[in-house]
């Protein structure tokens, strides 16, 4: 078993390229190894922002040797009269490098065919190595590949240098007027030159040695660990330690160093997060915050400040001579972001938010939906239609029409303009300055939650109910726009908006259900006159097209919550999903619970028989005196008796997770009618009056499943009889 090394040299790559770039690699040559039947035990992707990184461990000195069977042309039209080959067969055999005498004879299907018997000797591992390699190279180019100089070939950044090592030996190929060889570079500033590379065990110590952490895991654990310890000597802890900023740091560096900077306390009379916002996303520095916060200085208020005037940046220098300019130059950058962002705060405050309304007229939301005065006209109009079908409690009606009134207006400040990703909190911060109601302050803050995939839902019922309306208004303009996302193109992140929208009706509002549908129906109504003398505009069609987008994230999250597919689907197709997110958990768990228990399949199978059997064309009502059978007599005395109990949700549904329990206990008892009508009964009889009853008797029955479910999608759990 053999050890290879691959390193592909670049300039200065972007981080997020990287860390893509590195699944991508080894999806590739895993992918094509496999291919190639080479075996190998262990493979790894490694990268700094100048190389790329493949090790494969446990890797076969050749490929497997294959026998294959190869069927040619028919035996009759493979030799002549005379039994002298016929240029098909001299062909086929030319083709598999085999000799006419040595191709065989065999039957398939009745007919005689020649048979070419191979066997196939493996090529040597470096053989190999060096046809795919470059392929796989070729295709990592990434988005946006460039071709650099008077190269044709296309890359993220210009290729440098390539290694490739086969345990001592160097495996040779060419790529863009480059020839892979042992040779990497160290450091570009505390270790500049060559390094030859003895073999892929040596790699990482060589570099180590040349001031290059080539592990992006040693290089996380490191800027970790110096942070927190520089943070504690602070006093303080540091935030974003779990976040995407340590990631991007990671691919940012190849010999990373923590380094303290401060600022001015002046500062600290401005929000956390717009001081934190300034640092992460612009600068990507750590904020420190205070290490305990003492109890009187806890508060709802979103203007709550915590912060400590000192930051850690990560250098890609340990230099002792390099730390005071290093620490000096970025204070210098970060006072001057930080005086910007002090002047369009309070300088945004001398203008109310509600007089920045007019404002909202001249601001696009979207071409061709009009500008964002549209769409608060639009939302308020949602809003009263959500606050009137879910019957909410004046205490959030109120709150919710005023936080949907003022929650875009920050969009025509000065603060927002300067660092969009403040959207949001703004407003919410100018809201509270003017002593708006802290239930619109925090709705305001939290309606564009969850901002990023791991960003949590609105913690605010208010919020979360704008969320929504915002969110269905989002969705439902850009989805008659045309721009549903296709392939990796998510422009308008459209995915991470429905997410929402299914995480925010399933893991909040506990108590109030939101009818999707009717929402989406109002706002395509709204939407409906930018698209009057559109060509082919179709409601029904945008909203088909929109509810099969959501429900692929409706189904994700309810296999998330361990739902079986099976369950999932019965209970989907039972009734509209989107009119009740919450009562579809709630169906979800009791047909769980109850396949879950061996005694109830007997239930099960019978909703299964009877749903089955059902067809939509066979109408009317059931005539009590059609009935002369035993068994459909006596499955109709059950059904009556059974009604006792299940009558009351004949003309609706059941409301919480107990009710549904006790419409499939009542239901239970009829299992054994079920089973005897079908046993003794011809339901599809000749006679199409006795037909039509014995559908109508199993139709006033299925009502009751179908409240729960629809019971065939469930035959495949039923055990076999």
């Amino acid at each position: 078993m053999s050890t290879y090394l691959l390193e592909i040299g670049t300039e200065e790559l972007p981080a997020g390229h990287l860390t893509e770039s590195e699944s991508r690699l080894k999806q590739l040559m895993s992918e094509a190894l496999k291919s190639a039947n080479l075996q190998f035990e262990k493979m790894q992707t490694m990268g700094t922002p100048r190389r790329i990184c493949l090790l494969v461990e446990g890797l076969a000195d050749k490929q497997d040797t294959v026998t294959k069977k190869l069927k040619g042309p028919p035996l009759e039209k493979s030799f002549d009269a005379a039994g002298q080959p016929t240029d098909a067969a001299i062909g086929f055999a030319n083709r598999n490098g085999i000799k006419v005498d040595d191709l065989d004879r065999e039957e398939i299907g009745g007919t005689k065919y020649i048979v070419a018997n191979l066997t196939i000797a493996g090529k040597a591992a470096a053989e190999v190595l060096a046809e795919t390699v470059p392929k796989a190279i070729a295709q990592l180019s990434g988005e946006r590949p460039m071709r650099w100089g008077s190269s044709d070939f296309k890359f993220s950044r210009p290729i440098r240098w390539l290694v490739s090592l086969l345990d001592d030996k160097v495996v040779p190929f060419s790529l863009d007027r480059l020839t892979a060889g042992r040779t990497t570079m160290g450091h570009r500033v505390l270790a500049p030159g060559s390094v030859e590379i003895s073999s892929p065990q040596a790699y990482i110590g060589l570099l180590k040695e040349k001031k290059v952490l080539v592990d992006p895991k040693d290089r996380r654990d490191l800027i970790a660990s110096q942070v927190a310890k520089l943070a504690s000597n602070l006093h303080g802890k540091a935030r974003q330690l779990s976040g995407p900023l340590l990631e991007e740091v990671v691919y940012i560096t190849e010999w990373p160093h923590a380094v303290v900077g401060d600022f001015s306390r002046d500062y600290l009379d401005l929000p956390d997060a717009l001081i934190e916002t300034i640092m992460v996303h612009h600068q990507r520095y750590f904020p420190i915050e205070k290490a305990e916060i003492k109890e009187e200085e806890k508060s709802k208020s979103i203007l709550s400040k915590s912060l400590l005037p000192h930051f850690i940046t990560i250098a890609n220098n340990d230099r002792p001579e390099a730390q005071e300019p290093i620490k000096l130059g970025n204070e210098r950058v970060l006072k001057a972001r930080l005086a910007d962002g002090r002047f369009f705060y309070f300088d945004d405050q001398k203008t109310k938010l509600s007089d920045r309304k007019s404002a909202l007229n001249q601001l696009t939301f979207q071409r061709g939906l009009g500008s964002y005065a549209d769409k608060i006209e639009r939302m308020l109009e949602l809003t009263t239609l959500l606050t009137r079908s879910s019957k909410l409690e004046a205490k959030y009606c109120v709150p919710m029409e005023r936080a949907v009134e003022l929650c875009k207006l920050d969009l025509v400040t000065n603060l927002v303009r300067e660092l969009p990703e403040l959207q949001g909190y703004v407003g919410a911060w100018y809201a509270e300055q003017e002593q708006q109601p802290p239930e619109v302050v925090h709705a305001i803050a939290s309606h564009y939650a969850p901002r990023s995939a791991d960003d949590a839902i609105p913690a605010d019922i208010v919020g979360q109910l704008i969320s929504v309306v915002d969110k269905v208004d989002n969705l439902t303009g850009l989805f008659a726009l045309g721009n549903r996302p296709s392939g990796s193109s998510d422009l308008f992140s459209l995915r991470r908006q429905a997410q929402g929208v299914i995480d925010v009706l399933v893991d909040g509002l506990p108590h109030h259900s939101v009818n999707l549908t009717e929402l989406t129906d109002r706002d395509l109504q709204l939407v409906g006159p930018f698209f009057t003398n559109k060509k082919g505009w179709s409601a029904e069609k945008i909203k088909a097209d929109l509810f099969e987008f959501l429900l692929q994230r409706l189904k994700g999250k309810l296999y998330e919550m361990s739902f079986g597919r099976e369950t999932v689907d019965a209970v989907i197709a039972a009734r509209d999903p989107f009119s009740d997110l919450h009562d579809v958990v709630i169906r979800c768990r009791c047909i769980d619970k109850l396949i879950g228990v061996h005694g109830n399949m007997d239930l099960v199978r019978s909703g299964v028989r009877v749903g089955r059997i059902l067809g939509a064309d066979w109408q009317g009502l059931l005539d009590e005196k059609l009935l002369h059978l035993p068994a459909e007599k006596n499955l109709w005395q059950a059904l009556t008796a059974a009604e006792v109990v299940c009558k009351r949700w004949q003309e609706k549904a059941p409301v919480d997770e107990n009710e549904y329990e006790q419409l499939l206990s009542g239901l239970a008892p009829l299992s054994p009618f079920v089973n005897d009508f079908f046993d003794n009964v011809m339901v599809n009889d000749e006679d199409l009056k006795l037909r039509a009853n014995r559908h109508a008797l199993l139709r006033q029955l299925d009502q009751y499943f179908k409240k729960v479910a629809d019971f065939p999608k469930l035959q495949s759990l039923l055990p076999s009889v």
